[in-house]
């Protein structure tokens, strides 16, 4: 029986594919519209819009060596870079070594000088919080279907609503395109002159929003604006449906603008490289631990600590869409650290009325949901922030965002921490009580979230490859066109709970094998073949299966294609040289940070 289903599915899936790439390559879709559909606008995420830098002519600015300056830093040309490195860092990094002492922190200055003016010298804002220098996103004041083909491709690259547009049609999807590290309130206003635009473009009398990541931070601006006006969200909104949105902040942003860098000793020598870097650059994690020993641990310390403080204060620092992402337990302690000089009043006025929003936020969605306005909300969770900050292993996240600010109040105390025992479901935001909304690994209690009843976790799913999830995809498209769809009880195939995937790299590897003709095989591997992408075609489809299962499957196919095309199975053995050189690396890393803790090699000497 599950044999006939999959082919089944495998036939389906044929199908699906093959009007895709007639319908969306050439943009049928958009002939196939409905008046019933609402126009929907996606709010995207930090440097997901298309920024350029110009001159004063209006002409994008060009670099020394005659390429365009190119998001999200604009920074100049590599030889640029590294003469301004050689004129401004060369002199005191080599003091620093020869001497093995930072006099005067000049080393750690000019590391951070060159470091800040190459990262974010051309984002510098003035002090009203508007760019220095000429950066604009390209807008699109428009639905899809009228854009230039570039356009719409772009924006279709960054927001993967293929599904959505061949149901609603491209002539009622927007992409709003904003300035991710401009002015927060121009950027809402921006917004809102666009949800006007739709409502005209399209006849139709609300909007759907689907604010992803940053453009949480965008929402909540604009419902203060709506406060401000004395309007009714309601009024122009249908429906919101966020994904993975920074609605109170991201973690590893507060933490770095509060903090700083981590930095202790155990994080440095110990796992942050190796984290980073991942399995297949271990031996370079290693190295990096070992190499970073040739400068005196109060200077490391000092040049991660000056970077970043330099980094904010002479560049960030007037940036209220960045300060938008501060979460609202940081802003009090960091607004003192960074905004108390006079010429700092307009800023501040700014980022205290962005933490009003922020800190109402909550609030106003159900204000707004009582008013009939329908929210719905998509979480990655129980994924470690990155090794980078302080709270890294202390709260329960997608590795950029934490949870309680996805979720909007979702109770859970880490990765992979269980909810205490005798815990009971909290039911602040849930009035069933036949109604289960901890999850099934016991980590999270979601009815403490004011969103519980619409709010879709996937178990395991990073942040920066949530696009790659087509469940997810799958869902935010489902939840702007089809009105039926009301909660996490409505699909089964939408569970409240559900899994971590990269889509992407099996289906494109099904595709890449879909008509491949097996009349040259042999019987025994015709069979795997089939077996293989049978399976495949049934992961695809599938809306709900444990990650590790669908990662078996792609090994599975991976495995079959490459026995194929090589005549035999592929190796996952690592070299046996890199294999030696990452144990006798990690041997000495380990073996120094035991004895020696942070201690440079001069400190050992030296006694220090």
């Amino acid at each position: 029986m599950k044999s006939n289903v999959k082919k089944l599915l495998s036939l389906v899936l044929s199908a699906v594919l093959l009007i895709s790439a007639f319908g969306f390559v050439f943009g049928l879709a958009a002939d196939s519209v409905s008046s019933s559909y609402y126009p929907s606008i996606v709010i995207p995420g930090i440097f997901q819009s298309d920024e350029h830098l110009y001159d004063d002519d209006g002409n994008i600015m060009l670099r020394s060596d005659g390429t365009p300056y190119e998001k999200p830093f604009y920074m100049d040309a590599t030889s640029d870079i590294v003469k301004a490195a050689l004129e401004e860092a060369i002199i005191p990094i080599a003091k620093m070594l020869l001497l093995q002492e930072d006099k005067e922190q000049a080393a750690a200055k000019a590391v951070a000088s060159v470091l800040g003016e190459t990262i974010a010298g051309k984002l510098k804002s003035d002090e009203t919080g508007h760019f220095i220098y000429n950066v604009q996103p390209v807008k699109y004041n428009t639905a899809l279907s009228n854009l230039s083909d570039y356009d719409r491709e772009y924006a279709l690259n960054q927001i993967p609503l293929r599904d959505y547009a061949s149901v609603a049609g491209l002539d009622h999807l927007y992409f709003y395109s904003y300035a991710s590290i401009g002015n927060i309130y121009e950027n809402a206003m921006g917004l809102y002159d666009l949800i006007q635009i739709a409502k005209k473009e399209t006849g139709s009398d609300k909007v759907n929003l689907a604010p992803i990541s940053q453009g949480g931070s965008v929402f909540n601006a604009l419902m203060q604006i709506y406060k401000d006006k004395g309007l009714n969200l309601a009024d122009d909104i249908h429906r919101v449906a966020f994904v993975v949105p920074a609605a109170d902040g991201a973690a590893v942003l507060g933490d770095i603008y509060h903090y700083g860098l981590l930095d202790d000793d155990d994080a440095l020598y110990g796992y942050m490289f190796p984290s980073l870097l991942g399995n297949d650059q271990e031996w370079l994690s290693y190295l990096i631990t070992l190499i970073l020993r040739y400068i005196p641990n109060a200077d490391v310390n000092n040049i991660l600590d000056i970077a970043v403080k330099t980094l904010i204060e002479d560049y960030l620092e007037h940036s209220t869409a960045l300060w938008g992402l501060i979460p609202s337990k940081d802003y009090p302690d960091c607004r003192e650290m960074y905004l108390m000089d006079d010429d700092d009043a307009e800023i501040r006025r700014q980022t205290d009325w962005y933490y009003g929003a922020q800190t109402s936020s909550r609030r106003n969605i159900l204000e707004a949901q009582a008013n009939g306005v329908e929210f719905f909300d998509i979480v990655d969770y129980n994924y470690s922030l990155y090794n980078i900050c302080d709270s890294w292993n202390k709260v329960n996240a997608d590795g950029i965002i934490h949870t309680d600010s996805e979720s909007f109040g979702a109770t859970s105390y880490g990765v992979d921490t269980p909810l205490p025992d005798g815990y009971v479901q909290n039911n602040t935001y849930c009035t069933d009580p036949s109604h289960n909304h901890i999850d099934p690994a016991g980590i999270l209690d979601a009815s403490s979230g004011i969103l519980c009843e619409s709010t879709f976790y996937f178990y395991g799913q990073d942040h920066e490859a949530t696009a790659r999830n087509d469940v997810i995809i799958r869902l935010a498209s489902r939840i702007l066109w089809d009105d039926s769809f009301k909660n996490v009880y409505s699909d089964p195939a939408f569970p409240q709970f559900n899994y971590a995937r990269n889509s992407n790299r099996l289906k494109n590897l099904y595709n890449a094998w879909a008509s491949y003709d097996v009349s040259s095989l042999s019987d025994e591997m015709k069979i795997e073949f089939a077996a293989a992408m049978e399976d495949a075609a049934f992961a695809i489809q599938s809306t709900v299966m444990p990650t590790e299962e669908y990662n078996a499957v792609y090994d599975r196919l991976y495995n079959v294609t490459y026995k194929i095309q090589n005549g035999a199975s592929p190796s996952n053995d690592t070299s046996f040289f890199i294999k030696a050189l990452t144990k006798i690396l990690k041997f000495f890393s380990d073996i120094m940070l035991k004895l020696f803790g942070g201690k440079g090699y001069s400190d050992i000497f030296l006694n220090r």
